[in-house]
């Protein structure tokens, strides 16, 4: 049954790692212990740095697994492994509290909804919802039942009463921020509603035009990292949290525009 469940993990999502994943949580004869992260899409970049400097100070193996949020909550349910759960938006922690699966967790930053057009932003748009349903515009937006940024998305324009109207206007949904990055760089896109932080990474920079949207139009939402009760190594899991907020971690997370 173990067995089984790493498979389907293996199936489900790409692992960061150079290890055998079916050796989770560590191989046989080892002293390096191993710890497993569910991270949300946007995170990647930061994570990384953070587990590349985390496993040289614990000589421990990070592995992160990563894709939209709501995949990542059922893959979650369904392989019943893994010590960390980093979704981008604290509901789906919520949702596993709920369950009992989660038993400690940290506040490490947040995430911020934004706009996106093309480089140099040539069609001049602004930090306006209603432009969302201008029928000369190409929109793109994320799916709310498969990632965190299409859930947001939805929880914005229901708040401001357009949510039915932009998706009648929507060319197509996506299922996370990279397939939204994806909709830009492929110029399928004249606007995306995205995670703000993804303009901070550094090869997307040059590939669109970041218009940030206020707090009374997207309030910043909570970015909340978790043990998970499946942990084999809860301490160590622990220790990453602690790292991932200490004065080291704070600095990568607001390189990458989750903090202030």
């Amino acid at each position: 049954m173990f067995c089984a469940r790493l498979v389907s993990a293996l199936l489900a999502f790409f692992i960061f790692s150079g290890c055998d994943m079916r050796q989770y949580p560590y191989p046989q004869g080892s002293d390096r212990r191993e710890i497993l992260i569910y991270s949300g899409m946007t995170m990647i970049k930061p994570l990384l740095e953070i587990k590349t400097l985390f496993e040289e100070r614990e000589h421990c193996t990070v592995k992160i697994s990563y894709g939209g949020s709501g995949h990542l909550l059922r893959s979650v349910g369904v392989n019943k492994i893994g010590d960390l759960f980093f979704p981008g938006d604290q509901s789906y922690v919520r949702n596993l509290e709920k369950q009992g699966l989660i038993f400690d967790q940290v506040e490490v930053g947040y995430n911020q909804i934004a706009f996106f057009s093309q480089p140099g932003n040539p069609k001049g748009l602004e930090a306006n919802l209603s432009q969302l349903v201008d029928k000369s515009l190409h929109v793109v937006v994320g799916n709310e039942k498969s990632g965190a940024v299409g859930r947001e998305t939805k929880k914005i324009l229901e708040k401001a009463g357009i949510y039915q109207a932009v998706m009648q206007n929507a060319l197509y949904l996506t299922t996370d921020s990279k397939g939204l990055v994806k909709a830009l760089k492929d110029k399928d896109a004249d606007l995306v509603v995205n995670w703000k932080a993804v303009g901070f990474i550094p090869e997307n920079r040059d590939q669109m035009y970041l218009i940030p949207l206020t707090e009374d139009a997207a309030e910043k939402v909570p970015l909340v990292m978790s043990v998970l009760k499946y942990s084999q190594h809860p301490e160590l899991a622990a220790k990453f949290m602690d790292f991932s907020v200490s004065e080291t971690g704070r600095k990568i997370f607001q390189r990458y525009g989750f903090r202030d």
